[in-house]
């Protein structure tokens, strides 16, 4: 009902039996048809289909009545990239080809990015993708009938770069023909930028409807309940329609408490153990964690660090002979590693038996580590706690970034790079039937090379 709400309140027309959810969703109900429209929602819930109905509308409805002869008007669709574009375009293409009467209000062959419809008084008028540019300039060249700006959330303001949505707003307000509209989608995402601001400001008129009110077929209470269970920052902007946070601790103290681990660190018979680094030399330490899956537990058992100056830097040999005397108690030969100095570092630590493999982790990897910490289904020496303690999750235009906040000691989360490459090792490992990654095929041709005997697991 939400949907046919929003289509209603956009024409102007009565609201009927969807008013009293439409003044839920916008809190206060515009007095006349609104001249701009930003509608927050979660996933799945037809936005794009009702940004597509809204942009064919206004090639009829809007007043062509000011403009000179041969001058074609445009309806805008700007997103984040052309390709996000073409997923309203799609849609405006399918509708329109879709039922005969439409299909009648082509003026040409539709092209890759663009239609041409018949406006009622004869005339044409143009839907296309349009790509962002500086200050809002692809904008200006037409008169506008409308214009759609897609994951309007993610865009950045003018204080954050050349390309923004503050320039082309401004720039496509004062060409607007009379009865156009301005329509912004999205889901919600971090809460800074236009808008974040627009919507704190309700200096235009806003609908935020959470997935449920919008797709109750899709967004069940069950659903519901499990996203907000497992994912809990994707519950709050793709289901409730509520921004979320910039910048908090990706892991909870609790969470973290609860898996604290002050147990033995003798090695076991028949396990296999995971080892990787993280390297430095000068005022960052070296890290190094060893990690084994002990009954139905990913466990990160050994955590051990060599921290060097400016002055003093550490000895890469060194610390690499001192590593692999560490490793040979639990049978670990190979060990992960980020790519910094990589080819030096395998260089050397073959001198000691050890094959350096170079791995890298996404901010997927830590979201997947946190759930499972969260789960109960990971346990974690002590000395790594105080850094996973201090990582945070930042959101970005671009997505979910991973910060490791440097301290005053000058060390940055060290322990935790390398606990999420041993973690991450352990979801691999359950993912038996799956093709093998490209770290694992480095990993068996450096084995294979190098004349190693075994992956990781103990020799007795």
């Amino acid at each position: 009902m939400l949907q046919r709400g929003i289509c209603r309140l956009a024409e102007g027309r009565p609201l009927g039996d969807a008013a009293p959810i439409v003044q839920e969703a916008c809190g206060t109900l515009p007095a006349s048809r609104p001249g701009e429209l930003c509608i927050l929602s979660g996933i799945r819930t037809a936005k794009s289909m009702i940004a597509s109905a809204l942009a064919i509308r206004a090639t009829q409805a809007c007043d062509l009545a000011q403009l000179a002869h041969g001058e074609i008007p445009r309806v805008s669709i700007v997103s984040l990239s052309r390709d996000l574009a073409r997923v309203i375009y799609t849609h405006i293409r399918g509708t329109l080809d879709k039922h005969a009467h439409l299909k009648l209000l082509y003026a040409r062959e539709p092209r890759a990015d663009s239609v041409m419809l018949k406006h009622p008084s004869g005339r044409k008028v143009e839907i296309a993708i349009v790509a962002g540019s500086k200050a809002g300039g692809s904008l200006v060249a037409r008169w506008s009938a409308g214009v759609i700006f897609d994951e309007a959330a993610r865009m950045v303001g003018s204080e954050d770069g050349v390309v923004n949505f503050d320039d082309a707003r401004k720039a496509v307000l004062g060409r607007m023909l009379p009865g156009a509209q301005v329509i912004e989608i999205s889901s919600p995402w971090a809460p800074y930028g236009p808008i974040y601001d627009m919507v704190q400001a309700r200096e235009v008129c806003v609908v935020k409807a959470p997935g449920w009110l919008m797709n109750p077929v899709l967004w069940t209470p069950e659903r519901c309940a499990e996203l907000k269970r497992t994912e809990p920052d994707v519950y709050l902007t793709d289901c409730a329609a509520e921004f979320a946070s910039p910048e908090e601790n990706l892991f909870t103290a609790v969470d973290l408490e609860r898996a604290r681990w002050t147990g033995d660190t003798t090695p076991l018979r028949g396990v296999s153990y995971y080892a990787a680094m993280d390297p430095a030399t000068r005022g960052n330490s070296w890290t190094l964690v060893i990690g084994a899956r002990i009954a139905s537990k990913m466990r990160v058992l050994v955590a051990r660090q060599w921290t060097g100056t400016k002055l003093e830097p550490l000895s890469p040999r060194a610390v690499l002979e001192e590593i692999a005397a560490i490793c040979r108690p639990y049978g670990v030969s190979v060990i992960d590693t980020d790519q910094w100095y990589g080819d030096a570092l395998t260089d050397i630590g073959r001198q000691y038996g050890l094959v350096i493999c170079q791995r890298k982790t996404s901010p997927e990897d830590y979201i997947n580590i946190r759930n499972r910490i969260a789960l109960g289904e990971v346990e974690i020496t002590e000395p790594v706690i105080p850094d996973m303690r201090r990582v945070k999750r930042r959101l970005t235009a671009a997505g979910v970034r991973i910060v490791l906040p440097t301290t005053a000691d000058g060390r940055h989360s060290d322990y935790v790079p390398s606990t999420i490459l041993v973690l991450s090792r352990f979801l691999e490992a359950e993912r038996d039937d799956s093709p093998p990654t490209e770290a694992d095929r480095m990993r068996e041709a450096a084995m294979k090379r190098y004349g190693c005997k075994s992956r990781s697991t103990m020799q007795w």
